[in-house]
């Protein structure tokens, strides 16, 4: 269907997590044998890469001393605790006590199922009999030879459903990113929001237009464009950004340019989230000028987000009363918020 906002849920509330799907715990890369701590849905949680290969995660506490795993070492396909010693496989059984023969039922750990794809390991936070890596979201882009890419990680102190307002309503990029991305026309161009069951789509249509100061690097653009934005929502909390500009009556994607903006978002907790982002491309794919120049723009406009982001959080905490004002563009913003309360009551 497709909808305006007339009466959202309190936008201002904290909004709960949502444990029974797949999140990024971080870029595959960054998971290595040397253990990484990391907090998740405010559990913290140890990742390493076992000597075969293997990502793993458990609970960042050994069950003798209560000290933190991620402060052990890996051996083979297990983690020591760096405290007193107690080995641990990847299933988070304990394997070895030294100085001791017997090894009691409680001597063990909670795991966590992860899969490497799409550049990233994805940790299921919910029950491990539940967890299929079928249901990890598509991103074929992220590893296809016919798409350049660039990526990056930005940490913001904020409820992850406000970075998930940010990205599913663009109309703050005229105002915002006037360096990068923005430009007059997005905030004034009216929007198309369709909401599914566990999907929203933002679309946005802004013909013969003035580029963006991105575009105009990226493309070479002379003139005015034919851009596009179209915005995909799905559970738990992932936003992929279609958009694109052609020359201005064209319709020739030859001759413009096609990208996706990933963002995987993970709450760390309740005040502070992981922005998992990469930027894919289908033009000059090895130019390797070209890669550092829109790895530096996205970083640059991602930090704007979060000086803002980080602002309005402490404000939301300071006026727990307040209720925030929607307009037109918060379509998108109030149908996703209404799929995580959803979700979050078990529908």
């Amino acid at each position: 269907m497709t909808t305006t906002p007339t009466e959202a849920a309190d936008a201002s509330a904290s909004m709960p997590f949502l444990s029974d799907f797949w999140y990024a715990a971080g870029w595959s890369a960054e998971i290595a044998d040397k253990p990484l701590a990391r907090r998740i849905l405010d559990r913290p949680i140890v990742l390493y890469r076992t000597a075969s290969g293997k990502a793993a995660a458990l609970d960042d506490c050994c069950p003798h001393r209560m000290v933190a795993l991620s402060q052990g070492w890996v051996e083979g396909e297990t983690l020591r605790c760096g405290y007193h010693g107690l080995r641990f496989d990847c299933a988070g059984a304990c394997v070895e006590i030294p100085g001791q023969a017997l090894i009691p039922p409680r001597a063990k750990v909670r795991a966590y199922p992860v899969v490497d794809r799409w550049h990233l390991a994805w940790i299921w936070m919910g029950d491990p009999a539940e967890a299929d890596p079928a249901t990890i979201p598509s991103l074929p882009w992220m590893d296809s030879p016919e798409w350049a890419f660039s990526n990056g990680t930005i940490v913001y102190d904020c409820d992850y459903v406000l970075l998930l307002d940010n990205l599913i309503d663009l109309s703050h990029t005229t105002f915002v990113h006037r360096q990068t991305i923005g430009t007059d026309d997005v905030a004034r161009t009216p929007i198309k929001t369709t909401a599914e069951r566990n999907r929203v789509l933002v679309e946005r249509y802004m013909n013969d237009t003035e580029p963006s100061i991105m575009y105009v690097k990226a493309g070479g653009f002379t003139g005015k464009v034919d851009r596009w934005q179209r915005i995909e929502y799905t559970p738990p909390a992932n936003i992929v950004i279609d958009a694109g500009a052609v020359p201005a009556g064209t319709n020739d994607k030859s001759r413009g340019i096609d990208t996706r903006v990933v963002n995987i978002v993970t709450p760390e907790s309740r005040a502070r989230t992981f922005h998992f982002w990469a930027f894919v491309r289908d033009f000059k794919l090895d130019d390797a000028e070209m890669t550092d120049y829109l790895a530096r723009a996205l970083t640059h406009t991602f930090n704007e987000d979060k000086v803002l982001i980080d602002g309005q959080q402490r404000n939301v905490e300071a006026r727990p009363q307040q209720r925030m004002l929607d307009n037109n563009a918060d379509a998108g913003v109030v149908q996703v918020r209404r799929i995580v309360e959803r979700l979050a009551r078990g529908g």
